[in-house]
Formats: C-alpha cells, structure tokens, sequence
C-alpha cells in the first residue's frame, strides 16, 4: 500500500495509526500516531509549491537562526527520511513529516479576544527574533504570492476570460472589488516606492496555524506551518492575522450580521506590537490599518478569481463556494472599513 511505503520512508518498519486532517486547503494533511511518537506528514501540493526543496531551505535557515538567538518556542525541523533526505519522493508525488508537538492543541477559530491576542503575540515573538535576517539569503516558495499587482492583473484576466454565467453570478462581488480597488493601489504604491522594509514572514498566520498549551487554550506555544516563510513586508502577517482571526463566521458563510470583531481587532493590534513596537520602522506602524483592509480586499479577489476561472485552486467541495468565500471576505471587509471610518 502506498501510505505504508511513505511512512515507512520516514518512521521505518513500525506499527501506526493515522488520521487525515482535512482542514487545509493546499496540502493534504495526517497525523501519525506510533510508538515511538506523533508526527505530522503531508503531501505537498506541487502545482503550488513548485520547488518543496526550497522550503526546506527556508524552515532550516529559520531554524538555525531562532536556535542561535535562544528562542524559547517549539521550532519546526523536517524529519530526516532513511536515505537521510527531507522529502521522499513517490510515483511523482512529494512527502515530508515533521514532529507533532505533545501536550498542544489548536484551533479553528479563535476562542476570545484574549486569546487572539496571546496568538498576535505569539507572531510578534517571532518576528521579534527573526527581523534582523537577511531577505536576500531566502528564496520564496511560491513566487509572486504577496505581489499583490499579479492578483489584480490575474483577476483582470479571470473576468475577461470567464463564463456569461459565472459573470452574471457573481456580479455583485464583481462590482465591490471594482468599486474598491482605491486599498489595493494605495498598497501597490507603497510597494512600488519601496518603502516597505523587506523582511522574512510567516505570510499564512491563520489562527490554525498556532498550537496553544494542551492545560491552557489561553497560552500560545507556537507558530507553525512554515511553508509560507518568504520575504515579504510584515505587514502582509498583520493584515492576514486580521483577516483570519476578527471573521466570526465560517470562511464559506456568505450572511450578512455578526462577520467582523472589533475587539478581536484592537487585541491584535496590541499583541503584534507587544514586541515590535520598538522595531518596526513608521511608514509601517502608520499603515498597520491599510495593511488589514488590503489583505482581505485581496483574499476576496483571489476566491473571486478562482470562481471566474472555474475552481482550479482552492479545494471546493459544493458550487459556489469560492463564491461565498468571496462574499464572506467582502462581508469582513464592509465591517472594518465602517469600524475604521
């Protein structure tokens, strides 16, 4: 059996149990269980990640670099398989497994405002021990994922191309994002002036993405899914922590009422500048607002685009439901822009 093979790859000749998480909407994710410990191993979806080596890359630089500045978090380093690789390759498809950290859980949505902001804090540790790597040492995993230009010029070219019906669905969300493109050239500006520092991100620091002490679901004890680690400005990690933590419905709820949290907002804010408050430069903490407001625009673009081109890169698992991500994000972004004024 194929799975045998994979995990044998990495754990050898041993009984185990496994579970699949299906949570994700890239890689497809299992839990291993077997005598020895848990384990985390996942298929990389390649059509993304086009070159897996170069995460590695990036987790182990991380790695060494945290360890060398005495961070006192669980850090996150691949598995050696028996032929003492990282990634075991199979019948064209790519593995990796990573340790499973005992005594943990996470979440799917945040609990409270306290904890939202245990996980802001959490990032702002990180970054706090990160900020001073050199950007031009890292390579990013999947190129043009923050060139938010590209997503624009790709929904341009989704809508162009896309079918009379899908346009006629979804013109309502058509028009929002037309309407509201003021975010997003404000942000292109910035960018284009390079007036954002370059620094090494997280870039996917959704809340399930923090693992919280098992005995404490207030206590955040680490940041994982390092797949994403890119250069990039920190501000894309604020925005994306908004965007996934103040939405107080399913990402795929299209409903109107009760989507964004203020109070989730303002603790994020005050746990991401709980340690970097003294190191990020003004033209970012000046823009920590735009930064949220683009980020979300641009998630809804992007479930937008995916719709017009017919559901080629989020999993989808009914119709329409890169529709209703779509309206959901614009449901989220309508409650911050009337909180912000």
């Amino acid at each position: 059996m194929k799975m045998n093979e994979i995990v044998s790859s990495f754990l050898g000749d041993s009984n185990y149990q496994i579970e699949e998480n299906f949570s994700g909407h890239i890689n497809n994710t299992f839990f291993i269980t077997d005598e020895k410990g848990h384990y985390v191993l996942q298929k990389i979806n390649t059509a993304i990640f086009t070159e897996p080596e170069v995460i590695i890359e990036n987790m182990l630089a991380v790695a060494k670099h945290l360890e060398e500045k005495n961070y006192d978090k669980p850090i996150i380093k691949p598995l050696k398989n028996k032929e003492g690789q990282y990634l075991t390759y199979h019948n064209d498809e790519c593995w990796r497994m990573i340790p499973f950290f005992e005594e943990s859980q996470n979440f799917m949505t945040a609990l409270n405002a306290e904890q939202a902001e245990a996980a802001a804090e959490c990032l702002s540790d990180f970054h706090a021990h990160t900020y001073d790597l050199d950007v031009n040492d890292f390579q990013e995993p999947i190129v043009g994922f923050i060139n938010f230009k590209n997503r624009l010029t790709t929904f341009q070219e989704a809508l162009e191309n896309a079918s009379p019906e899908r346009k006629e669905t979804a013109k309502e969300e058509i028009k929002f994002v037309q309407d509201n493109q003021s975010f997003l050239d404000e942000w292109i500006a910035l960018v284009e002036e390079n007036a954002l520092p370059a620094r090494m991100i997280h870039a996917d620091p959704k809340i399930s993405n923090y693992l919280f002490k098992e005995e404490d679901e207030m206590q955040a004890l680490a940041l994982i899914d390092w797949d994403t680690l890119m250069p990039g400005t920190i501000l894309y990690d604020f925005g994306d922590m908004v965007r996934s933590f103040t939405n107080q419905k399913e990402e795929d709820d299209p409903t109107l009422g009760n989507v964004f949290s203020s109070e989730y907002y303002e603790a994020l804010k005050k746990g991401f500048l709980a340690n970097l408050s003294d190191k990020l430069e003004a033209v970012e903490l000046e823009n920590l607002d735009l930064a949220a407001k683009t980020v979300i625009y641009v998630q809804a673009m992007r479930f937008l685009t995916d719709y017009l081109n017919g559901d080629v890169y989020y999993k989808t698992h009914r119709p329409n439901q890169n529709l209703d991500r779509a309206r959901n994000q614009i449901h989220l972004l309508q409650g911050l822009m009337g909180f912000l004024g």
